[in-house]
């Protein structure tokens, strides 16, 4: 008999958790019983337990152990995310503090590091949700990056890709300078800064009058390609069509009119850099810019930054104010706040940046997922939220899937040298798909981690 007056969790709990371990309590396989399933949303495999996957797994629990008590047959499918990003930039770090540079090191060597790492710190999570009593079906545990997942990963990659659904190309992406890969939007955090506003002389070609455009990046001057004002700006009128000279740059520019200009907003001038911002870029589009990329992957300047080649961007935005000023080219220097988006991940701010990627076409995806939940087939709770999944269905962009990683799943896609096509297979092929040439090699990216959380619910089942 148990005398104890004082609750002891550590003795009581491991005690009946084990138990309910041994009777299988928690198992679950199909039967005559109609289904109640719960998927659970795998946290990094890097991580721990913070608050918000405790409140998210009580809640889970809660629902199925209900249901088990009223005779459903439920099943909570217990897993981890191989997490690219925040995986490979622990173990960078870690190789750092050794004094090994991943640049050194062959992908292999790098993946095997990976792989100890994730040994080393990825069943901390699970043991932390047994600790806490969660009654997974602990037989069906999975990885992001184990077999079955991975060979989930690349047969939709495949299906995708030959029904026109997958395509490579180039275009603006939110650049990581640190890791130097891209990024999703939603790897992406906007933080208040402080900064300057910096006004500028643009000199009209063939005159004595200019333009003062206002900018927070006199950095990508170098990438200018027009000045964009107002159609209807009585201010500008006379310079629609004429050209103007890039301070410092001396490069003359084409001055164009858009509706897009927000003519309250510093002068109403607005200096367009199509490679360096997505707005601009379209611009560009819309009105046949030319396009000049300045930056290096690491976001110093490249041979296109001229005299400023080779220096990092903040110190060219202050060493080009210094010149801007000494060559009577910058006219004021303003306070401003504005948010600036960072790496949710490594914490530098983002590099809009046009890059060679892979995008998932989403407009297709997206009908079907918003007339499920328009029709109440899918119902979010509270309802006014349906609100907010229709304006982000409505408005969906193109999804960049590839990221310039070692840590996840390689994209099945191999280059040829020979005809330069691209063969997409489940298998590793022996030869080009187009030309039948030998002379093929796989491509480096990495799919982003989203790609396969997506189809987590999907693949943990079979």
């Amino acid at each position: 008999m148990n005398n104890e007056t004082v609750y002891n969790p550590s003795e009581i709990e491991s005690k009946w958790y084990q138990y309910w371990l041994e009777q299988k309590h928690f198992a679950s396989s199909p039967d005559e019983r109609e289904p109640y399933t719960v998927v659970i949303p795998p946290p990094n495999v890097t991580g721990v337990l913070h608050m918000g996957h405790m409140l998210n797994n009580t809640i889970q629990d809660v629902l199925v152990r209900r249901a088990r008590l009223l005779g459903y047959n439920a099943c909570w499918v217990p897993g981890t995310d191989h997490a690219s990003i925040a995986t490979e930039a622990k173990v960078v770090a870690r190789l750092a503090e050794q004094g090994i540079d991943k640049r050194s090191l062959t992908r292999e060597t790098f993946l095997k590091h990976a792989w100890d790492w994730t040994h080393e710190h990825g069943g901390i999570i699970l043991e932390q949700l047994k600790r806490l009593g969660a009654s997974c079906d602990w037989d069906r545990t999975a990885f992001t990056l184990d077999e079955d997942r991975s060979r989930s990963v690349i047969k939709v990659f495949c299906d995708l890709y030959e029904s026109g659904l997958i395509y490579r190309g180039v275009r603006i992406v939110n650049w990581d300078p640190k890791a130097q890969t891209a990024l999703s939007d939603e790897e992406v955090i906007y933080r208040e800064e402080h900064s300057k506003l910096y006004y500028l002389r643009y000199n009209i070609e063939g005159s004595d009058d200019f333009l003062t455009i206002a900018t927070t990046r006199p950095e990508t001057i170098m990438g200018d390609t027009a000045v964009c004002v107002h159609p209807e700006d009585p201010r500008y009128q006379q310079y629609i069509g004429k050209h103007a000279i890039i301070p410092i740059v001396g490069r003359a520019i084409p001055i164009i009119a858009d509706e897009y200009v927000d003519r309250e907003f510093g002068t109403g001038c607005l200096k367009v850099t199509p490679a360096h911002d997505i707005n601009d870029y379209n611009l560009g589009q819309k009105h046949n810019l030319e396009t000049i990329d300045i930056f290096n992957d690491n976001g110093t300047l490249n041979e296109k930054g001229g005299a400023y080649a080779g220096m990092d961007r903040f110190d060219v935005r202050r060493k080009i104010a210094q010149d801007l000023q000494t060559a009577g080219l910058l006219i004021k220097e303003e306070d401003y706040t504005n948010k600036v988006g960072c790496s949710e991940r490594t914490q530098v701010p983002i590099e809009p940046k046009l890059s060679m990627q892979w995008f998932l076409k989403m407009e297709e995806l997206a009908g079907p997922a918003l007339e499920a939940v328009e029709k109440d087939e899918v119902r979010l709770i509270p309802a006014k939220f349906k609100n907010t999944y229709r304006h982000w269905m409505e408005n969906v962009k193109d999804w960049c899937i590839s990221r310039q990683l070692w840590w996840g799943h390689r994209i099945p896609a191999w280059q040829c040298d020979d005809c330069g096509e691209m063969t997409v297979s489940e298998t590793d092929p022996t030869e080009c798909a187009h030309c039948h040439g030998k002379h093929i090699h796989q491509e480096e990216d990495v799919l982003d981690t989203w790609f396969s959380s997506a189809l987590w619910p999907f693949s943990t089942l079979g």
